[in-house]
Order: structure tokens, then C-alpha cells, then sequence
């Protein structure tokens, strides 16, 4: 490769190192453009881009994703993927990797952003080629920048079981050192829910997949729903990427995403971090934002007066059922008109602990809609309910009738939600339920 004008002023080379690879050395292979950094590798110049991240609840900038870009003679752009692979050995391919990261830590520590992260992320040939991690890169570059570990965001990929024993000590060594570590990619091919709790990631940044998956069905955005949940409840955030238009961005909000990410709030940008806050609280990002927020708080009453719709339709009729009970009617009599309804599936009884006293009363009398191949769950009598909101809800609410979230039910193969309500029969508290087939649209 040819040599290079370094911030020395001596022109040098990869070849010049000799092998070392500090950060003290690598310097001489970096210029200064501006108060941005930079390096010419061959007919190749390489430089650090920038792409913000946004709290969705601050709704403002929190830090910003670093990527390193190649320019050829011609101005055309070379994606990372391909300027890794064009060093051909592994030797080449690690010190690319120190080198654009100390071009990243050097850029942003030049920008003097004290209460932003930087999200960079470690080769994942280079980090597990090692036989132990090896740190000292990172902890040397941070010296030599002077900026803090806390500021940083290491973003790691899964891998195969056979090697996470390896991924484990990496992440607890970035750990020690006072990095965050974030799961890049998640879910993508050999990701696994397992590796939540094992390596216990700060932050999770979701394939952009669930959100493209999530836009065309309504099972993929109770999916996703449930996926951000489970990791808030691993103790991770969850950041979503590649967001490039309103609706995904709305989506990303109402599914709970903590930080978002993507050309929605523009491209990548060299001179982003430099300029600081300028970008970061932009008139155009603060409109988005409001925007969002006005869509999203609109979509939550939505959400009630649909709720307030499905109990005003059945809530009335269910009650009719729990007083006929109540009066002394069999549930096959109580719940004729209440099976006259659209929609509704069942209804069933339970005994104070939750337990299904007599077999299911389907519509028209017959569990036309069971799938076949579910059919030993067909007979339910003797079920036991007790960790069902249908049945907790009630009991903790005597006498109200109260409306689960939607659930895949046992009894059909549809997405249903249950009506239920307390009722007194012979002296005994009873729970009445009744499915009704969930129509898509409302996130609960």
C-alpha cells in the first residue's frame, strides 16, 4: 500500500509499523480533516461516519453509531464488509479494525460530547480468532484519546454455542473495563433468547426484520410486542434500527422501543459528531418527534375506545349470563343468547380456584372451529385457569367484568380475548368467562 501524509508529517505506511500496532503507531497513519479523522489506504481513503440514535422517550439524541467508510479515487463508497474482506489475512483484517477504531474514539472525543454514547462495535473475526480476549487495544486507544469507557456502547454479534463460551469472556472483559455491550442484529440466524440470561447484553439492538415482518402482520406485531418485553424483562434496552419512514418510526414507539435509529432522521454524516449538538436538536428532528408523540397518544385512546367498544358490545350480555346463573339456570340455558353473538366462541365456568367446573358450551353448540389436530385439548373439564388474567382479574374485581389482553387460545386456533366476571351460584363464588375471537388492530 502507499504511504501516507500522518499527523507527524512524515508520510507513512502499513508496512512502515514494523508490527506495532498502538495507538501511538497507528496515529502516524491518521490525518486530521478538519477536526475529523482519516487515513489513505492505497487508492482507498477511509473515514468514520456517524448515524444518531434517539431516545424515544427523551425524544432527543442520546449518542451516535460509527461506521467506517472508503472513498476511491472516483468517489464511490466501499462498505465496511468489503474494505475487511480486501485486506485479505486475518493479520491485515485486525489492524483495519484498530485502525478505524481509533479513528472512531478519536472523532468523537474531538466533538467533546460529554453526555452522548458512542456505539462502535468490535470485528467479529478479530475479537474470537484470539485463543483469550484481548482488550488491550481498546483499553490503550481509550488512554490515549482520553475518552471514557462509559461512554462507549460495544456492539457484539451472537454466535454459535460452541464459541460463546469465548463471546462470554470477551463481554465480561469489556464489562470490567466500564464498556456497555449491546447484542447487534438480534435474532439473526444463530441468535437465541438462551444467551439473554447467559450473557446478560446492556442493551439489545433488534434486526430490522421484526420491523419489516411487524408492518405486513398483525401476528408479527404481537410477536415483537412480546420480544421487546421479554428483553426489558432480561434487564436489557432495546434499540431499533433501520427506521425509514414515519409508520416504522411510529411502530418502534408503540411497540416500546427505548432507542431508535435510521435514515428517518438521516443519512450517515462525517461531520456529524463534530458539529455537535447542532444536529442532535434540530427543528426537523424536534418536529418528528412531536409528531410521533401526537400520533402515539392518539393511538392509545384509539386503543381504550376500542377496548371500551368490545366491552360495550359484550359486557352487557355477559352479565345477563352471570345473573341467570345466578338465579339458578344451567350454563347451556344462561348462555344461549350470549352464543348468538359474532364472534363469540365460548363460554365456561370456574370455581373459586380457578378450576373449570363442566365442560365447554361452544357456539352453536358445537366446536365447529376446533382445529382437528388439537384435539386433545378438547376437553377442558377440570382445567385449572388460575394464572389467566380472565380469572385473577375477576376475583380481584368482584362483580365488574373485566376484559383480558389477546391470547392464543387452547380451544381454537384463533387469537381470542376472554370476558369474565365473578357470579354467586348457590352460595359459592364462581368465575365466568367467554372467548371472543380477537379482531387485529389494538396493541394491549
Amino acid at each position: 500500500m502507499s504511504a501516507q501524509q500522518g499527523t507527524t508529517g512524515t508520510r507513512f505506511s502499513f508496512e512502515d509499523l514494523s508490527g506495532d500496532d498502538s495507538p501511538q503507531a497507528l496515529e502516524r497513519l491518521i490525518e486530521d480533516r478538519d477536526g475529523s479523522f482519516g487515513s489513505q489506504l492505497g487508492s482507498l481513503s477511509i473515514s468514520s461516519n456517524f448515524q444518531r440514535i434517539f431516545s424515544s422517550t427523551l425524544q432527543r439524541g442520546v449518542g451516535f453509531e460509527a461506521f467506517c467508510v472508503g472513498e476511491g479515487p472516483d468517489g464511490k463508497l466501499v462498505p465496511p464488509a468489503d474494505l475487511f474482506a480486501s485486506m485479505g489475512k486475518r493479520e491485515g483484517m485486525e489492524l483495519l479494525d484498530r485502525l478505524r477504531m481509533l479513528l472512531h474514539l478519536k472523532s468523537f472525543k474531538a466533538a467533546k460530547l460529554k453526555d452522548r454514547w458512542l456505539f462502535t462495535n468490535l470485528h467479529s473475526r478479530a475479537m474470537l480468532d484470539h485463543k483469550e480476549p484481548d482488550p488491550a487495544f481498546l483499553v490503550a486507544a481509550l488512554h490515549h484519546t482520553g475518552l471514557s469507557p462509559n461512554q462507549v456502547v460495544v456492539a457484539v454479534r451472537e454466535h454459535t454455542q460452541a464459541r460463546q463460551a469465548k463471546l462470554v469472556r470477551v463481554i465480561d472483559v469489556l464489562r470490567g473495563l466500564g464498556c456497555l455491550v449491546m447484542f447487534d442484529d438480534f435474532l439473526a440466524e444463530s441468535a437465541n433468547l438462551d444467551s439473554l440470561w447467559k450473557l446478560r447484553p446492556d442493551m439489545v439492538k433488534l434486526n430490522r426484520l421484526w420491523l419489516e415482518n411487524a408492518a405486513q402482520s398483525g401476528r408479527a406485531r404481537r410477536m415483537l410486542a412480546k420480544l421487546v418485553a421479554l428483553v426489558h424483562a432480561s434487564g436489557a434496552l432495546v434499540l431499533m434500527e433501520g427506521i425509514a419512514s414515519e409508520a416504522e418510526a411510529f411502530m418502534a414507539m408503540r411497540m416500546e422501543a427505548d432507542f431508535v435509529q435510521g435514515p428517518f432522521w438521516g443519512t450517515y454524516d462525517a461531520e456529524l459528531v463534530h458539529s455537535g449538538e447542532q444536529h442532535a436538536t434540530s427543528g426537523s428532528v424536534d418536529q418528528s418527534f412531536a409528531v410521533l408523540l401526537a400520533k402515539s397518544e392518539w393511538a392509545v385512546e384509539q386503543d381504550q375506545r376500542q377496548v371500551d367498544f368490545e366491552m360495550g358490545i359484550f359486557s352487557e350480555d355477559v352479565m345477563e349470563c352471570a345473573w341467570a346463573l345466578a338465579d339458578g339456570a344451567t350454563l347451556a340455558t344462561a348462555a344461549h343468547d350470549l352464543l348468538l353473538m359474532p364472534r363469540v366462541e365460548r363460554v365456561y365456568l370456574l370455581n373459586d380456584h380457578g378450576v373449570q367446573t363442566e365442560p365447554d358450551i361452544f357456539r352453536k353448540g358445537e366446536p365447529l372451529h376446533l382445529d382437528p389436530r388439537f384435539k386433545p385439548l378438547r376437553e377442558s373439564t377440570g382445567a385449572t385457569w388460575t394464572r389467566r388474567f380472565s380469572f385473577h382479574d375477576a376475583i380481584r374485581n368482584p362483580g365488574v367484568v373485566q376484559l383480558s389482553p389477546p391470547y392464543r387460545s387452547n380451544a381454537s386456533r384463533n387469537i381470542c380475548l376472554t370476558l369474565s366476571v365473578t357470579v354467586t351460584i348457590q352460595g359459592m363464588q364462581h368465575v365466568l368467562c367467554c372467548d371472543v375471537e380477537w379482531r387485529e388492530g389494538v396493541v394491549l
